[in-house]
């Protein structure tokens, strides 16, 4: 009887994880700086695992509810077009709303030194890059823009 009783006690905790969304807590980073920060030192180290932990909506990173391949999909095409040596934010930058900002930070890849603007949104009490002007990169197979 021992047993049944385990069981029972593993399956109502397992039944209270459901009930309270079950998966892992992502912390955000408490400003919209940190959080494109955060995206762009995983960008540095390749990590579409890290990065997905800090991009999403206001619904939450995307690690949290979207379907893997396709996260990674779309993380790997941002991968390739943000690769960079170093990064700085660009004064100026768009103070927002309450929940949502833009962010413009000069990327630094070679010779070429795109303005990138980063749109961060607000989740619980943090913040989570939602989107990235990926057109104002360039093509990062190609030589810089004129």
């Amino acid at each position: 009887m021992p047993v049944r009783h385990a069981q029972s006690a593993v399956f109502g905790a397992v039944l209270a994880l459901a009930a309270c969304g079950g998966g892992p807590d992502y912390p955000a980073p408490a400003e919209p700086e940190a959080a494109v920060r955060q995206f762009l030192q995983a960008v540095q180290a390749n990590s579409l695992t890290a990065m997905g932990e800090v991009w999403g909506t206001e619904r939450g990173p995307a690690v949290s509810y979207m379907d893997r391949q396709e996260m990674e999909r779309r993380l790997t095409i941002m991968l390739s077009y943000l690769r960079h040596e170093r990064y700085e934010f660009v004064v100026g930058n768009d103070g927002g709303s309450a929940s949502a900002r833009t962010m413009q930070v000069r990327l630094y890849r070679g010779n070429c030194q795109p303005v990138v603007p980063f749109t961060v949104v607000r989740y619980r009490t943090g913040w989570l890059v939602q989107q990235v002007d990926l057109e104002s990169v360039g093509n990062p197979q190609r030589a810089c823009p004129p």
